[in-house]
């Protein structure tokens, strides 16, 4: 076995139970046969750090970057589809399916093109740089299928069942050119020059087919394990599912192509993306003890306000100074625990920071890039999401957030090899 490890696939071996075959062999006669603890464990993956040269598969059953450990950078763009010829969009995504196996590959062109007369095939600022972990995620809009009352490619008797544009909920603050479009590219790698050359590209190549409509960049600290914070300073993703249980993954994201689900949709997923703004000036004028009330966590471990521990489940009880989770904080009404209900409809959460600079009247423009993989939206993310906005009793936390841009969107299965492209099942 190599002494070289990439700590992204151990982390995801350590929650399968096979990482302690892997750290016998790297941390040798060090332990002297003596088992590992975890935290041993913990401190001998950090040594390794991430490894810029991994590469990722595009082809396979599923698109990557849903079940991938989430890397650092994020670059996800919409784009309209400005062509009506439906052999011009199969085109389309037959090109962007190639490129996008050659980027993961590292197979961009690499500055050897003789023809001076025409623009290179490649923009060539990511030459030299490592794939860092790529991967691409394809997804269509419901424009794609059907748009103002009209069947753009005849394909609106395949759009799933109940699929919509992504509605305005209570709070929200819609804004029109940042919502929405008939196909989502999502880039995440380690790097983010290389997420910009892939949109770059991808945008380059789609010229007289579809135009960029909306784009956000976003991020992560580098911190090299274990559960990232937002930029309100608390810990993002603590109950997000374990990524390796096959079987959660199989009933809440995955589909099957039965019932309801379109056949050509095996394998594949509905996603949800919601560019979240953080009243961040507001926000750091609350007190510490409320903004945990807020959330319903504590802020430095992430522990629930009656736990200890990061990882304890919180039965909503009183806290060792008497103070109960509030019926209205965020996490009570994210999941309130109420079993087998509230597991069906848990989500697969895959969200980034993102910071814009200012806005026009000089306020921080910063929040959170929420994007979530479900197998049915109106039965997952819709009940939580009408939870949280409920004007009733809307979660604390939206006095300090208001969602601006986003969509829905369907994301299909996997290309399975070199001859076969992203949205291929939808034209057969």
């Amino acid at each position: 076995m190599s002494n070289k490890i990439n700590r992204r696939a151990f982390l995801g071996m350590a929650a399968a139970g096979t990482a302690g075959i892997v750290l016998g062999d790297l941390m040798g006669l060090a332990n002297n046969g003596r088992a590992s603890s975890n935290e041993e464990v913990l401190k001998s993956v950090e040594a390794l750090g991430e490894d810029p040269s991994t590469i990722i598969d595009f082809y396979g059953a599923n698109q990557t970057g849903i079940v991938t450990p989430s890397q650092k950078f994020i670059c996800m763009a919409s784009f309209d589809v400005t062509t009506e010829s439906v052999k011009d969009l199969q085109k389309l995504l037959r090109d962007w399916s190639k490129m996008s196996a050659e980027m993961m590959a590292v197979k961009p062109w690499d500055g050897s093109q003789k023809d001076t007369q025409f623009p290179p095939a490649d923009t060539g600022e990511q030459v030299g740089l490592q794939p860092a972990s790529l991967t691409i995620t394809i997804g269509f809009g419901s424009g794609l299928f059907e748009k103002d009352g009209k069947d753009r490619f005849g394909l609106a008797s395949r759009k799933p069942k109940s699929f919509t544009r992504m509605p305005k909920f209570h709070g929200d603050l819609i804004q029109e050119m940042a919502t929405h479009g008939d196909i989502v590219v999502q880039a995440c790698a380690d790097d983010p020059m290389i997420c910009f050359h892939v949109i770059r590209n991808l945008a380059k190549a789609s010229r007289g087919s579809a135009h960029l409509r909306w784009q956000q960049a976003g991020q992560w600290g580098m911190k090299p394990g274990g559960t990232q914070r937002n930029l309100f300073g608390f810990k993002d993703g603590t109950n997000n599912p374990d990524i390796n249980n096959i079987a959660f993954m199989n009933q809440n994201v995955w589909m099957d192509g039965t019932g309801d689900e379109p056949a050509w949709l095996k394998g594949g997923t509905f996603m949800v993306v919601r560019r979240v703004h953080m009243r961040i000036e507001t926000w750091d004028q609350v007190a510490y003890k409320e903004q945990e009330i807020i959330i319903g966590r504590q802020k430095p471990s992430g522990a629930p306000m009656d736990g200890k521990l990061e990882f304890d489940q919180p039965n909503f009880g009183a806290d060792p100074s008497g103070n109960v989770t509030a019926v209205d904080s965020h996490v009570r009404l994210s999941n309130p625990r109420t079993g087998e209900a509230s597991e069906r409809e848990r989500i697969l959460r895959r969200g980034f920071n993102f910071m814009n600079g200012l806005d026009p009247v000089g306020r921080v423009d910063a929040g959170l890039l929420f994007i979530c993989f479900n197998r049915s939206i109106e039965k997952q993310f819709e009940p939580i999401q009408r939870r949280l906005t409920n004007p009733k009793m809307p979660d604390q936390m939206l006095a300090y957030t208001q969602t601006t841009g986003g969509g829905y969107y369907v994301v299909p299965p996997g290309a399975k090899d070199a001859n076969s492209y992203i949205g291929e099942g939808l034209f057969n």
